[in-house]
């Protein structure tokens, strides 16, 4: 059974919304399609944010801002009915800056269905991303498993294709990769502002002071140098926790 209180518990006015959409199970099945189309209608926001089409960028975050409206996400649809109005205006500025706002209440509201159809066991999400399968499974082992869920990459790509269907708590990244490398995957995550919100740990075998300098022009959270133990994770760890701390202080 669907745990309404726990949308109720999360400022979804779901009395209001049963207004219109009648009984639970039309409601239910309006929820489940917002779900699954918040991750394409986002891409593609970003792209016209990008290509700077703000035209095609109100219509598409006015279907958001309404969609969220009428099924009872009254607080997250101001900040979509921000974006409708400051679009309209061409205000580039407004967009680029507040983007992360976007795209976290979008997360926001799919974790909080993931939770409510049962389809999210709670964990935290963190990407591991490195080419040596000792180092993924070191790491997957000596992880809390009841507190994490692990994602694993093999490559840079395959860490990225996380990022739009998962809210992340944390990105571990080697710096050599194959195909695209660490340091594609900062290039990427910064120019799309991802590391203002998730807090990323680079693994690395080169200690070299070149390498070192340039990993820290990115705004990281830290560096695991390899071998590392089981007290450099509880480090990490402990660094990760105190990001959140800070961000939502």
């Amino acid at each position: 059974m669907n745990n309404v209180d726990l949308l109720k518990q999360n400022n979804v006015e779901v009395n209001a919304a049963l207004e219109l959409w009648g009984d639970m199970e039309s409601y239910n099945e309006s929820l489940k399609e917002f779900k699954v189309s918040l991750n394409s209608k986002l891409a593609s926001l970003e792209g016209y944010k990008n290509a700077e089409d703000w035209n095609n960028y109100s219509i598409l975050v006015h279907s958001m801002k309404s969609e969220a409206k009428y099924l009872g996400f009254m607080k997250d649809s101001e900040v979509f009915l921000n974006h409708e109005l400051e679009s309209k205006q061409n205000n580039k500025d407004y967009v680029q800056n507040h983007f992360i706002e976007l795209r976290e209440t979008a997360f926001k509201i799919e974790k909080l269905l993931k939770i409510y159809f049962n389809e999210e066991n709670g964990k935290k999400k963190i990407v591991i991303a490195d080419d040596s399968n000792i180092i993924l499974n070191f790491l997957e082992k000596i992880l809390n498993q009841s507190e994490f869920e692990i994602l694993k990459a093999k490559d840079g790509a395959e860490a990225i294709t996380y990022l739009s269907s998962n809210y992340i708590y944390a990105i571990l990244l080697d710096l050599n990769m194959p195909g695209m490398n660490g340091f594609d995957v900062l290039n990427y995550l910064k120019e799309n502002k991802f590391m203002d919100e998730i807090p990323v740990i680079i693994i690395t075998g080169d200690d070299t002071e070149e390498t070192i300098n340039k990993t820290f022009t990115y705004p990281i959270l830290d560096v695991l140098n390899k071998p590392f133990n089981d007290k450099n994770i509880e480090r990490v760890l402990d660094s990760i926790k105190s990001f959140y701390e800070h961000k939502n202080s």
